[in-house]
Formats: structure tokens, sequence, C-alpha cells
């Protein structure tokens, strides 16, 4: 046999299976690949998608899909912002990436292994980002309420003046993000985007207040939160399997709110699933009962910082660098009845109308 031939039959095992060990990875579509069928396929929006490339002196850049000429650049004039395809680092769908070199992403044709397709995908975020709602988003006047960190159903609430009946939501409730290394990494994101935008200082969420919220309330008396606190002490009941929120990277709403995203797994859904069924056996007013974007949230835009900035988007390069870090895990020990607005406990933490211990 030729040394040609003695080559090739190390790549068969003796079974006649490949040889696992000198099997290569599946060929992953490329760039001008993603290019084309946003160009031809209807059903793909241009304008939702966003193309990051690389760029000799400023690093990464992103812009719209619909911003770039995508004919050869040897053909269009000087003026005209043609992009080398081997430039391309990734494309996303608003703000999730579909095809990433450096990760071997590929959503849009689902080469490298993906569970969803493409419109499926693109269903699941625009879903997402149709149900988001940010507890920080509502504005309401705590300044009159007392400051006691812990309410007693029956002694503390009897004063209905203290409760915010306005007509949004008012508590919600929370675990919070104690991990000291998780922490240390949510914070160097928030230093460094002070760093880089001091107005941007005060949207910023304090490594106090960081925290992941199961379901946002509207309570409008002490008996409300009555209900509210005998929900959670049923589900402290139950004897859930432990939940660990896992904190994979970053992600943004519409460019005003920026979060680290967590992941969903059976525990975590669990749990929610029994805190809302508790809520509702009891008539508590929940206002995101049908959805659950589970993250934690790192800065948020205020109305005026967006006047200050002349600005209502937190820009992306101020994050960037961070966009695809691990930032750790929290086990889910304690679950708070938060009230929403600027009161604070002690430690920074928002004030809370009661705390449960889960898996005592």
């Amino acid at each position: 046999m030729s040394e040609k031939g003695k080559k090739k039959t190390t790549k068969i095992a003796s079974n006649g299976d490949f040889d696992q060990n000198n099997s290569k990875m599946p060929s992953m579509k490329t760039a001008s690949d993603v290019i084309s069928r946003l160009l031809w396929d209807d059903s793909m929006d241009q304008n939702k998608f966003s193309v990051g490339y690389l760029d000799r002196f400023d690093g990464i850049i992103e812009k719209p899909f619909t911003s770039l000429d995508w004919r050869d650049p040897s053909i269009v004039d000087n003026h005209t912002l043609a992009l080398p395809k081997h430039r391309i680092q990734y494309f996303k769908y608003l703000s999730r990436k579909v095809w990433d070199k450096r990760n071997r992403t590929d959503i849009v044709f689902g080469s490298t292994g993906y569970p969803l397709n493409i419109h499926d995908f693109m269903a699941k975020v625009d879903n997402d980002l149709l149900n988001f709602r940010e507890e920080e988003d509502i504005d309401v006047d705590y300044s009159s309420a007392k400051n006691n960190s812990n309410l007693d159903c029956s002694e503390e609430i009897t004063n209905e003046d203290d409760i915010d009946i306005t007509g949004r939501p008012n508590f919600f409730i929370a675990a919070r993000i104690e991990n000291e290394n998780t922490v240390s990494k949510l914070k160097e994101v928030t230093d460094y985007i002070k760093s880089k935008d001091e107005l941007l200082g005060e949207c910023c969420i304090s490594s106090a207040m960081f925290h992941m919220t199961f379901s946002i309330l509207k309570l409008d008396s002490p008996a409300d939160i009555c209900d509210a606190i005998a929900a959670m002490q049923a589900v402290s009941l139950q004897k859930l399997p432990l939940v660990n929120l896992n904190l994979e990277g970053l992600d943004n709403f519409h460019h005003r709110v920026l979060y680290s995203r967590v992941e969903e797994n059976e525990n975590l859904l669990n749990l929610r699933n029994a805190l809302i069924n508790e809520l509702v056996s009891r008539n508590v007013t929940i206002t995101d009962r049908f959805s659950f974007v589970p993250h934690v949230t790192v800065a948020k835009l205020s109305r005026p910082v967006t006047r200050l900035r002349h600005s209502k988007y937190i820009d992306q390069y101020l994050y960037l660098k961070f966009e695809d870090d691990e930032f750790g895990s929290e086990k889910v020990s304690n679950l708070y009845l938060c009230e929403m607005g600027a009161a604070r406990r002690e430690d920074g933490f928002y004030r809370c109308a009661h705390e449960i211990s889960l898996n005592s």
C-alpha cells in the first residue's frame, strides 16, 4: 500500500466509523452568504440588521446594514462606504448576534448548529423586546414614605398614604446579585462607562442594587402587600430545587437599557411559575404575568441625562469590549419584595416590604 493510502486509513476506525480525533468542525457560512440572503430574502427586514466590522484605526465599529453599499468596493466612488467582506466580524438582528466569526455562531443558516431557525429566532427577539418591562422605568415619588426597612402586616402597614396608588406598578419581587466575583465584573462595566462618559454616571446601577426581577406588581393597599407576602411565604415552603442565575454577556433594550442576560433554565422557570401561581391565587395584580425576560440591569438612561447628552441612546462603544463576557453566577437563596422609587436601605439596596429565605 502506498504511503498516501496508509494516511487515509488512519482516519477510519475498526468499526468503519469516522475517527473523531481527526474530524473537522462543520463548515460555517460566510459573511458573503449572510449579505446575499439579507439582500434577496424579503422575509428578513434589512432595517433591523446591523453589521460589526473591524476598522484599522478605531477597532470594532457597528453600523446599520442598510447604511452600507454592498457592491464590490472596487467599483464604488471614494464617497461611498463599501465594506471589504473579510473585515466583517458579526451581524445582529436588533440587539442579538445572529452571525459571529469569532465565536462561530450562525443562526442565519444554522450551519454550525442552533436549535431555532432564523425566523423563529427573530420572532423570539421581537417578543422579548415587546414584553420587556423594566421596573426602574417607572417614576414614582417615595420621598414622603416612611423609612422602615421591613413592614409587618399586622402593625407597620397602616397608613394608606404610604402606598403609591397612581395606577402604575409600585413593587417588584427580585433576587439580589451578591456574589463578589459577579458584582465585581458588572461593576467593571459601569466603571468603564463612567470613565468614558461622566454624564452616564448616575445612570449606572449601583453595585448594591444589582438584582434580577421575578415579577412586577401593583399593590394598592396594605392588604395587597400582605397578600404578596403570603404568596412569597407559600413559595418558600415548597422546597423547590436550588436556582442558579448564570449571567451571560450584555444586551440592550432599544439602546436605552443595558443589561446582562440571565440564562433561562428549568429550575429558574419553575421558581418563577410557582411564584406567579401563588400571587394569582391571592388575586395580586401582576403587570408582567405573561412576559419574563430574565436579566440584570447594568445601566439605564434617565430623562434628565437624555436631555443633557442630547441623545436617548447608550452608545455601543461604551460596553462593546464586555459584550460577550461571562459575568458569573448567583445562587438564589432569598427573594425580596421591593418598593420602586428612591428609598434605599442602609446597605444601599431597595427598601423592602418583606424578605424570604429559600432552600433553608
